[in-house]
């Protein structure tokens, strides 16, 4: 099943297969965090999408557990959602022997653009962005996300994903792992005397996050990888 705009179809067809439970008025520091963990512990369990957060307007929504099931992966990589793990893996196996490569479509314009903020403007405090555990520094808005970098020196591209924290209202940080594809990049940057330039994703269609926490034993695009898995180019 395709998700034509990306997590709002997405949610749609998940709730429409029963796998979303719905919280009003949760805290985002910690509450969202206990849930999360409760349900991603657990296993097989739904997606949780939080609304009105405690001090946020309704619409500023938080999802967890997104791929947490079955069903829901069913339904981001185009399978069936009615199979138990096991034919869930089977079927996988035999349907990756036949994918094909897809590179992304460029085009010059797009939702992503619709609203655009820069310098004073920019107030990364305004989404409802959970303090997940007790003895984390901050707040993280990067769990879910996906941190695309450019290699500088062979031109490929990589997903990648790293725990992303606020620090003010337009400053993050985030620790990359020696000898991840995005470390390797930045290291290649700052040999170059350049500086390291990071787009970070949130809010995306699930399949991007999944193919962003795949590891790639080659130097794979992983937007191509998310396209083969969806069938179709991402633009």
């Amino acid at each position: 099943m395709k998700q034509p705009d990306g997590l709002r179809s997405w949610l749609k067809q998940a709730d429409e297969l029963g796998e979303i439970r719905a919280i009003e008025g949760a805290d985002w520091d910690l509450e969202i965090g206990g849930v999360a963990d409760i349900v991603n512990e657990r296993g097989s369990s739904p997606a949780v999408l939080f609304d009105s957060v405690k001090g946020y307007p309704k619409g500023y929504r938080v999802l967890v557990n997104s791929l947490g099931s079955t069903k829901r992966l069913g339904l981001s990589l185009g399978m069936p959602q009615n199979l138990s793990a096991m034919e869930f893996v089977s079927e996988w196996r035999r349907r990756s022997k036949k994918l094909k490569h897809l590179a992304p479509r460029v085009v010059s314009d797009g939702p992503v653009l619709e609203n655009i903020q820069r310098g004073r403007d920019v107030n990364i405090l305004a989404f409802p962005t959970p303090r997940w555990f007790e003895l984390d520094g901050g707040r993280y808005i990067g769990t879910g996300s996906v941190n695309i970098t450019h290699d500088p020196e062979e031109g490929w591209t990589n997903l990648g994903t790293a725990r992303v924290m606020i620090h003010d209202e337009n400053t993050v940080g985030f620790y990359i792992a020696p000898g991840r594809h995005g470390r390797i990049h930045r290291d290649k940057a700052f040999a170059r005397g350049e500086p390291f330039k990071v787009a970070i994703s949130v809010g995306h269609d699930p399949l991007i996050f999944l193919a962003g926490a795949l590891g790639c034993l080659t130097e794979s695009v992983s937007t191509t990888l998310s396209a083969v898995f969806r069938a179709s180019p991402w633009t």
